[in-house]
Formats: C-alpha cells, structure tokens, sequence
C-alpha cells in the first residue's frame, strides 16, 4: 500500500516512524523550514529534521493546496492521505487525490475537543480518561466521520506527557485502522453534533496563575500549559516566576490566596505513593489558593535555570507571608 503522510509536528514522530518499519511505501510532506529562535535561523519541522537524519526525503509543501502542491500529491501515487500535525487546511482536491481516502490522527475523544489544543482543554476541564482516535478529513475541522479511537488515563500527568503517549497509541490505532481498510470491515461512526466541545490555541497569559482559584484547578492550568506556554506568577518584586510541577496541598484557613505559608499552617496531605500515609513534610513552596494550596516542587525565576524547590530556596528567600502576585 502507498501512503502519504503530510506531517509536521512531533506529534507526528510515532506514527511517521510506524508506517516505516511496517514496511509501508510512503511520501511525507510537511511544512517549510521557518526562522526560529535568537538567530531567527531557519528550522525544519519535527518531521523534516527526523527524515533528515534517518536520510529521508521529504517535501516542503508552502500549500498543499496549490498547483504546485496538487501536483506532488498526484505524483505520489498514494493509495490513502494520513494527516498528523499538518498544520495547513485540506481542500476538496487534497481530500479526493486518494482512493481509499485522506484520514487524520487527532488527540482526544472526538466530538469532545475539536480545534486547536484538545489535549490542554482536556487537562483543564479534569477529563480522566481522555483518548486518541482517527477520523475522516472532511471540510469542517475536526468533524468528519470516527473510524476508530482508544481512551489513555490522565492521571498526574502534564500535557507533554500525555502528548506523548496519545502520539505512540494513535500511531498504533492508526496501523489497526489501516488494516481495517484493507480487509472491508473499518465502520465510519458519525459524530454526536450535539456534544461537541470546542478547545482554543493557548497563548502566553493562559499560563498565569491566579491563586484565588481553588488549588483543583491551578494543579489543572499548570499541568495543562506544561511545558508550553508555561505557567508563571508574580515575585514580590514584580519578575516572573515560572512554575514548572507542583501538586494540590492542604492548608489552614485564613490566608490570603497568593501567601506563602510557614510549615505550621500546611496540613497532612495523603501521599501518592503506596500505603498513602499522611505527609506532613513534603517541602516545596506551599501557596494558599481560594480553596486549599498549591505545593510547588520546580520552579524558575526568570532568566535562570530550572531547580527543585530545596535548591530554590537556598538561593531565594520566600518567607512566610510573602505574596505572589496573580
């Protein structure tokens, strides 16, 4: 079977890297190298640098969309189009260039978080399990027909790492899929209109933290914007502090949310580990919340390197008291 994959984020990795070692026939297409960084120096995509190392060609597609696109596209004989990552809209002319169709990896269970960060949107919304599953490229976003999915548990972890491991199961659904068309027994589920939600691209300030939130839902926002776009508060002196993990605690009432607070006023909180035992010194830098606190255990101040939050603390006082500002 000829395949061709029009990829360009990691995302995209495990299932370019799959589809090789399945002794799939493929061409890949993926976005141009842009300027990034300092140096504002001209970088592949994920996709282009991995096929550049393993000696792979790839095509660098401005618009797949365009004549020249078009034109690629038919040159590659393919038998099915897989999207993962692409990161440019398919028009009609791309979704019809192959015979068994043009289908796409997407990070959640649709119709729940369509659009452009279903993984964060599920972090923040508290969804456990969310999942992966394949569906038809049609002209709405996100809205064509399921051909498969599989749920994945959230557990503690942030959105790189559920990022990651969606990537690795949807490469493995996409191969079960696959061979589903091949046999005649892959069954096409419309999706449920009337429960679809809808996630947004994340930006900057979506990462701040505000401490009168309850500690729920500041572990959420944390998790969900890590590692990007980050999630920060305000030193006392006004300069960014980047909160890199942390977890829901326990605290006395009667603080102000944003207090730091002296080990007197945190409360026993039941361990994750085995044998859940109460733990009364788990370090790190407790925060009071609107509901509860916040232990965060790494952190960054700004224009400084990442450190545990016993190593912070010998090199920053943050004394009981102290504020952080929202």
């Amino acid at each position: 079977m000829k395949v061709t994959l029009l990829a360009s984020g990691a995302f995209a990795l495990p299932t370019f890297q799959r589809l090789i070692a399945g002794g799939y026939e493929i061409a890949v297409g993926t976005q141009p190298a842009r300027p990034a960084g300092r140096g504002r120096r001209l970088a592949p995509t994920a996709v282009g640098r991995y096929a550049a190392d393993a000696g792979l060609s790839v095509e660098e597609l401005d618009d797949v969309n365009s004549p020249e696109g078009l034109a690629w596209l038919d040159g590659t004989h393919c038998d099915l189009i897989v999207v993962v990552a692409f990161g440019q809209k398919l028009g009609p002319a791309v979704r019809a260039a192959a015979q068994w169709g043009c289908i796409n990896v997407h990070p959640s269970l649709l119709p729940r978080w369509r659009g452009a960060a279903p993984v964060p949107a599920a972090l923040l919304a508290g969804d456990d399990p969310t999942g992966v599953c394949v569906i038809d490229v049609v002209e709405r976003m996100d809205a064509g027909a399921l051909l498969g999915s599989r749920t994945t548990p959230v557990g503690r972890k942030d959105a790189g790492e559920l990022l990651e491991e969606l990537a690795e199961t949807g490469a493995g659904l996409l191969l079960d899929v696959i061979d589903g068309l091949a046999r005649g027994d892959v069954e096409r589920v419309a999706q449920d209109e009337s429960a679809v939600t809808r996630s947004k691209k994340l930006h900057s300030d979506d990462g701040r933290i505000r401490w009168e939130h309850d500690s729920v839902d500041v572990d959420r926002r944390v998790r969900a914007v890590t590692p990007r776009p980050g999630a920060f508060c305000l030193m006392p002196d006004g300069s960014r502090l980047r909160i890199l993990a942390g977890e829901p605690a326990a605290c006395e009432r009667g603080h102000l949310p944003g207090e730091v607070l002296a080990p007197e006023d945190q409360l026993p909180s039941r361990s994750t580990d085995a044998g859940g035992a109460p733990d009364a010194e788990a370090g790190g830098v407790v925060v009071a919340c609107g509901q509860g606190a916040y232990r965060i255990t790494r952190l960054q101040r700004e224009g400084k390197r990442p450190l545990e939050a016993e190593e912070f603390l010998r090199g920053q006082a943050l004394p009981a008291g102290v504020r952080l500002g929202p």
